[in-house]
């Protein structure tokens, strides 16, 4: 019997451990950096041609592993792909985006990666790149950051970027960005608030587990010595 109870804990821990954390750990992944170290290679070399055959050669692997995500991860591809489709083959950006896509929700640990595709776009917003290459760069992660933030926080960037087209000052920017840094700052503590509560949900589940056949053990202990002392007597 306890052994029996202590398989359905161990199988309870297993079921219902958070599914980014499942889906991190498992293995066979599709090697997304790889592709994207040799894409991105070529599309700063000039040679669209054979960015493009790389692509086309990927591209129904890249719909196969979609079909196995949660549906907002769906919807956030099927997004990007639409401005993917109309985007010109010799700039390549909204292509960029669906990498950006396929890493960050492919990792083992996608907030940290999101973090890192944050602050570069900071980066990018504090110097001398255009508006327009600055909107153009937030619609193209927005919706893999929308599936990841506080959406709360998330709207409030749309608000501080609406805000930036109107002026475009410095001002402005660094507002922007403070938003861009609040969703940096939140990803780090969902990622660490899903790590605490998984953390204290196992914990618990292997001391209850403890409990109960430490329970059991006294409890056939106690019959034992209960069975000896009656022979004795």
């Amino acid at each position: 019997m306890g052994r029996a109870m202590l398989l359905i804990i161990c199988s309870l821990i297993f079921t219902l451990v958070p599914s980014g954390l499942v889906h991190s750990w498992s293995e066979g992944s599709p090697d997304w950096e790889s592709f994207a170290s040799q894409y991105r290679r070529l599309a700063a070399d000039g040679k669209f041609d054979l960015a493009e055959r790389l692509w086309n050669s990927k591209y129904a692997e890249m719909e196969q592993y979609v079909q196995t995500l949660p549906d907002e991860h769906k919807d956030a591809w099927a997004s990007l792909e639409v401005h993917a489709s109309t985007d010109k083959l010799t700039e390549t950006r909204w292509e960029e985006g669906l990498i950006t896509f396929l890493i960050v929700t492919s990792s083992d640990d996608p907030y940290t990666a999101i973090e890192e595709k944050l602050e570069s776009f900071s980066d990018l917003s504090v110097s001398s790149f255009s508006l327009e290459d600055i909107e153009e760069e937030w619609n193209m992660i927005r919706p893999v950051v929308m599936n990841y933030s506080d959406r709360s926080k998330v709207n409030e960037a749309d608000q501080a970027l609406q805000e930036l087209s109107i002026m475009d000052t410095i001002t402005s920017r660094e507002y922007f960005i403070g938003k861009i840094s609040e969703l940096v700052k939140g990803n780090s503590q969902q990622d660490w608030n899903a790590f605490l509560s998984t953390a204290i949900f196992i914990g618990g589940a292997i001391i209850m587990t403890l409990l109960y056949v430490g329970a059991i053990n006294y409890r056939e202990s106690s019959k034992n010595r209960h069975t000896m002392r009656s022979g004795h007597s």
